[in-house]
Order: structure tokens, then C-alpha cells, then sequence
């Protein structure tokens, strides 16, 4: 990451030392979840006892001029250098990721628990909307169609191309590039290691997503040898910013502070 603002703080600064950190999905940038956080405090349903963030991948909003990432592994360790850099060995994070994000948020555990020499800051792990890695199709080949294709089949598989950028080819053409390199990133997921992880992991799927129904998030409970629970939320795939609130209560419970 070549930007200072990789890690974007959502909520307000806080004397808090309890952190929930995001993982957007492919294509997903920072603005939606500060807009619900908005509405939640204007509503006053946003917890006090924790900090919401967020990862601002490459390509969008004020990185968009740092070159798209395609490599897993090379992510995932500038997003844990800069997550060390930000938080105190003493604070408490839960990560959390949407779809491709649970994905990259499960990676990062893994490798910030790997990292920490002694009790982590890491103490759960969100999962939204994914299959868990071993489940990840290996026949990625569709990410290498031509534009007018590749975005076809992005809708069909995902339902995840907005009205707006249907009808306006120029803002779908700069759009097209982020999505596939962030798509690009689980090339190779399926066969890699899966290593259980000592943090409990909690997986919220949507009631009418097809992309990863209640079943295929079973599968999460595999990769933690500590807790696992599933719960189900309203909405499609894309419900988790919409259940910004219950999110975050989730991660009080995993961090200790939401009894």
C-alpha cells in the first residue's frame, strides 16, 4: 500500500481501545459505510464502546491513484504492517469482512496471529456473505473476459452492478478494472493452506443472498478451533451495510465489551 490512509477510521475519534476493522467486498470502497454510520448516530443505534474501520483498497476514493492489487499475499502483508502501525499492542481489534473482503479479513487473522509474539489484539473474526476459502470456485477464467462480458457475468453471479453504472459506460469502464483486480485476488484460494485460527469466528449470511446461503457459511466453523455461530440477517448479498448496527454488536460481543 502506497498511501497513509490504507486504514480509514469511520467512526470518530474515541478513548476507546476497542476497534472493529472492515474488509469492503470486491469493488467495495469506504463512502457507503460511512454514510450508514451517519445514520446510525443521527439515530443514536451506534455502539460507544467500539471504533469502526476500515480497509480503503487501492484504486478508489483518495487511493486512486496507487496501483490495483492482485496478489493475496503481498495485501494482506501491507494491510497487517499497517494495521500494526495503527493500533497498541494493548488494543483489542475484531476484523470483518464482506464476500471477497471475509476472505482477505480471515487471511489478515491468520497472519497477524502468526506476527504477534505474544497475546494477540486480535480476539474474533466477522465473516459476511463468503464461502469460506476451501470453498472458492478454482476456475477463475471469466475475470479474463473482455469488458462487455466480464461485466454480464458479474451481474449474474453477484447481482452487483448498480443501475447507474449500467447507464453511464464511462463511469462502468473505470469501475470494470478495480472489480476484476480485487476478483483477482482469490485466484489460487481454494488450494492454498486454510490454517484454524485460535479467535472465535462469527458468520452472518443473508436471508436471500445466493451467492453464500446459511449452508455454504457452515463451512466457516471448520477454521476456528475456539467458537463459531451463524446467524441470519435480512437482505441479499449485499445486506451487510444495511445491518451496519448488528455488525457491530456482534463485535462488542467477540471483543469482550458487549457482555
Amino acid at each position: 500500500m502506497t498511501s497513509n490512509d490504507a486504514l480509514c477510521r469511520i467512526s470518530p475519534a474515541s478513548k476507546s481501545k476497542t476497534h472493529l476493522l472492515w474488509v469492503p467486498h470486491a469493488g467495495g470502497a469506504t463512502a457507503p459505510l460511512f454514510k450508514q454510520f451517519r445514520s446510525l448516530t443521527t439515530s443514536r443505534n451506534a455502539p460507544s464502546s467500539i471504533n469502526l474501520w476500515a480497509v480503503r483498497m487501492a484504486g478508489r476514493e483518495s487511493r486512486f491513484s496507487d496501483p490495483l492489487e492482485t496478489d493475496m499475499d503481498s495485501l494482506v502483508e501491507s494491510i497487517a504492517t499497517e494495521t500494526e502501525r495503527t493500533f497498541a499492542d494493548d488494543d483489542t481489534l475484531v476484523l470483518a469482512g464482506h464476500s471477497l473482503g471475509a476472505l482477505i479479513a480471515y487471511r489478515l487473522a491468520v497472519r497477524l496471529l502468526e506476527k504477534s509474539s505474544g497475546p494477540s489484539r486480535v480476539k474474533g473474526l466477522i465473516v459476511m456473505g463468503a464461502s469460506p476459502p476451501n470453498q472458492w470456485t478454482q476456475n477463475r477464467d471469466w475475470l479474463d473476459w473482455d469488458d462487455d462480458a466480464f461485466a454480464e457475468e458479474l451481474d449474474r453471479r453477484y447481482g452487483g452492478l448498480p443501475a447507474g453504472l449500467k447507464q453511464h459506460p464511462d463511469a462502468l469502464a473505470m469501475f470494470l478494472p478495480i472489480v476484476r483486480a480485487d476478483l483477482k485476488l482469490a485466484r489460487g484460494v481454494a488450494t492454498a493452506e486454510h490454517p484454524t485460527i485460535p479467535v472465535p469466528i462469527r458468520a452472518l449470511a443473508g436471508a436471500e443472498d445466493h451467492v453464500a446461503n446459511r449452508a455454504k457459511m457452515q463451512g466457516w466453523q471448520a477454521l476456528t478451533s475456539t467458537g463459531f455461530s451463524l446467524r441470519v440477517l435480512p437482505g441479499d448479498h449485499f445486506f451487510p451495510v444495511a445491518n451496519l448496527s448488528k455488525v457491530l454488536l456482534t463485535a462488542e460481543t467477540l471483543s469482550g465489551d458487549g457482555g
